[in-house]
């Protein structure tokens, strides 16, 4: 089971609603994965931070409010660097503040957006502008998240980009960045498979492409060669062809781009 698959039922999870079957996958995975472990821990903070609270149905003035509220913290997060805090628990595990503040904005936004929808008084700009503001706020967490020393909160930042249905030049510009620059290889690859999601962007596919040429670690050569020949990309044709001619090239990686060849020719 992938890691996308068990963030897809963590709520159920938590709240039991799995059978027994898939309950046992997701949990075989929990102990081997502790970035999902991490998720796990953080996911149940949330809702334990959330579980007490009574929902009422919003006002006018409710309504006003959180619309100042959400927008001065977009704002306020604009015009200075966002300092990441962390909280050390007595169970020994580090969670990222930023990112459980985040998670509460959001998950407190979504339950707003549902509230407007239900409203009679909600118009369909209101809920475009709050659902504007609430990518605005992902986005602002993905860029925070980045600069983090902890490879799991970049990579748990690089996970936000896959949130958007059509990311603006500034997202794709920093997954290119992280996929090209971050010294840890597994955040690379959760770079590559994010911008595979938009690679029939031109732009997006020509990164891919160039960062075919830059690679050195044989598990991202392999990764960026099987995106591109997913899409039948005929243009990696050369760098893949210099890949197996590079004297230096593992065996393995030499293997799967001869075969790359042959699907694309």
């Amino acid at each position: 089971m992938k890691c996308e698959e068990v963030e897809s039922m963590m709520i159920d999870y938590i709240d039991n609603n799995l059978d027994e079957k898939l309950k046992r996958e997701v949990e075989g995975h929990l102990d081997r994965c502790e970035r999902c472990s991490d998720l796990l821990i953080e996911s149940r903070q949330v809702i334990q931070l959330i579980s007490d609270e009574k929902v009422i149905e919003p006002d006018n003035s409710l309504r006003a409010n959180f619309y100042h509220m959400l927008q001065s913290e977009i704002r306020k997060s604009d015009k200075k660097n966002v300092h990441s805090l962390s909280n050390q628990f007595n169970h020994g595990f580090r969670i990222s503040w930023m990112g459980l503040a985040a998670g509460i904005a959001l998950l407190l936004s979504g339950t707003f957006i549902v509230l407007l929808i239900r409203s009679e008084a909600a118009s369909s700009s209101e809920i475009k502008q709050l659902r504007a503001e609430v990518s605005e706020l992902k986005k602002n967490t993905m860029f925070t998240l980045l600069k983090e020393a902890s490879s799991s909160d970049r990579i748990e930042a690089v996970s936000y980009a896959e949130e958007f249905e059509i990311p603006d030049q500034n997202v794709i510009d920093v997954l290119v960045k992280t996929l090209n620059n971050d010294k840890n290889v597994n955040v690379r690859m959760s770079a590559a498979y994010a911008l595979s999601k938009y690679a029939d962007q031109d732009a997006v596919c020509d990164s891919l492409i160039k960062s075919l040429t830059l690679q050195q670690d044989p598990i991202l050569q392999i990764t960026l060669i099987n995106i591109l020949v997913e899409r039948n990309e005929k243009s990696a044709l050369r760098p893949i062809q210099e890949i197996i001619a590079n004297k230096n090239t593992l065996p393995d990686v030499r293997i799967v781009a001869r075969n790359s060849l042959r699907t694309l020719i």
